[in-house]
C-alpha cells in the first residue's frame, strides 16, 4: 500500500506521538505497519519521538482518576528510527509541543516548515499536537492511516472528521 502524502519542496519532520504498548496493544488495524510503510515510503529531515506518562498524583491522576507509567516506544518502531535524526521528546501533556523539549525552536533552527504526525490517540494526542504544530506555522498533516484512538474506531473516526474540516490530514491537502 502507498500512503497518500502531500508533494511538496519543504524540508519536512515526522512526529510520532505516543507509540507506546499501552495505546498499541489493543489495536486490531495495520497502524504499526502502515507507519513502517510510510517510514519506508517517505525521507524525514527529522523526527520527533514522543512519548506519554501520567504519574499518580498528576493532574491526569486527580481530574480524571488515570495514570499511565512512563513506556518507551515499541521496538518495530524505534529500530526503524535507528541511525536517523531524532529528538525524544518525553511528555505529561496532550501535546508533544509542550513536552520536556522546545520542539517548536527546535524545528525552526532546522528549517523545517512542513509536519506530518503519526500515531496515538487521534482523538487526544494527535489531535492537539496538529492544532499546536499549524498554530506555530508549520503546514500540518496527521497522516490518517498512521493514527488510531485507543479508545475505539468511533472516537478516531470522529477525530478525522474534524482535522479534515480543519484541513489538517494528508486526505485533503490543496
Amino acid at each position: 500500500m502507498k500512503i497518500k502524502i502531500p508533494k511538496s519542496n519543504r524540508k519536512r519532520a515526522l512526529i510520532l506521538v505516543d507509540l507506546q504498548s499501552g495505546f498499541v496493544k489493543n489495536q486490531k488495524n495495520n497502524i504499526v505497519e502502515n507507519i513502517t510503510t510510510l517510514l519506508k515510503q517517505e525521507k524525514y529531515d527529522l523526527f520527533i519521538e514522543a512519548t506519554f506518562h501520567a504519574e499518580k498524583g498528576s493532574l491526569w491522576d486527580k481530574q480524571t482518576h488515570w495514570t499511565f507509567p512512563y513506556e518507551p516506544t515499541i521496538p518495530e518502531i524505534s529500530n526503524l528510527l535507528k541511525g536517523k535524526r531524532v529528538i525524544k521528546v518525553k511528555k505529561e501533556t496532550r501535546s508533544t509541543f509542550k513536552g520536556n523539549k522546545d520542539i517548536g525552536n527546535l524545528l525552526k533552527n532546522n528549517r523545517i516548515k512542513e509536519i506530518h504526525i503519526v500515531g496515538f490517540d487521534t482523538n487526544d494526542c494527535v489531535f492537539t499536537t496538529a492544532q499546536e504544530s499549524f498554530d506555530n506555522g508549520f503546514y500540518t498533516y496527521v497522516i490518517e492511516e498512521c493514527t488510531g484512538s485507543s479508545g475505539g474506531h468511533s472516537l478516531h473516526l470522529k477525530a478525522i472528521t474534524l482535522l479534515r474540516y480543519l484541513a489538517l490530514t494528508n486526505h485533503n491537502f490543496r
